[in-house]
């Protein structure tokens, strides 16, 4: 009977006061013996919960693709999404009008794990169909952002980039079939940053 009463009253708080009332009383509701009413309303105030997003650093090349220039968002979604959500700033592009781009428009992040020191970063067809022909400092500036993201924590210190899950079939002077690491590109890309 008790939880039977508990469940209405919280079903008239809801009416009454709305959503926030119904995290105020999950707390007391959830703790009585045998009551299911304070579970349920206490998934439905999780639910409606925003968010408020993690800071990351990300690396975007300058507009002359020359350096690489930390950074930080604010990445929604729960504790920032990890390595995905970072992957998914670059893809979305600086703010900054003196920063270029990292990633070939309409890329899109589907996959991103780290196992063994090593962050794979699997990407869709319109990273390769837009990877850069220009020479050495314009791919450098497509493939550096995206390794020095992802090894900016020290879970990761080299990337595997794939494309639908494949070894990228781009013109290109790097092996992209063997992971990289910060080594691989010009000392003092970044300041501070090895």
């Amino acid at each position: 009977m008790q939880a039977f009463l508990s469940s209405k009253v919280v079903a008239l708080a809801v009416l009454a006061l709305g959503v926030p009332a119904v995290a105020a009383l999950a707390g007391g509701c959830a703790g009585e013996s045998g009551s299911t009413g304070g579970s349920t309303t206490s998934q439905v105030a999780s639910t409606t919960a925003t968010p408020a997003g993690v800071r990351r650093t990300v690396f975007f090349p300058t507009s002359d693709a020359q350096r690489l220039v930390r950074v930080v968002v604010t990445v929604p979604g729960p504790a920032g999404d990890g390595l995905a959500g970072a992957i998914r700033a670059l893809a979305a592009g600086p703010d900054d009008a003196g920063l270029a781009d990292a990633l070939p428009a309409g890329t899109r992040v589907l996959g991103a794990s780290i196992a063994s020191g090593t962050a794979h970063i699997d990407l869709s067809a319109e990273f390769a169909a837009g990877y850069p022909s220009g020479g050495s400092a314009a791919e450098i500036a497509v493939l550096a952002p995206i390794v020095y993201t992802a090894t900016e924590k020290a879970a990761a210190d080299a990337v595997l980039i794939t494309v639908e899950g494949a070894v990228p079939d781009v013109p290109t002077q790097f092996d992209l079939s063997t992971p990289l690491s910060r080594d691989d590109f010009p000392a003092g890309l970044v300041d501070g940053a090895p």
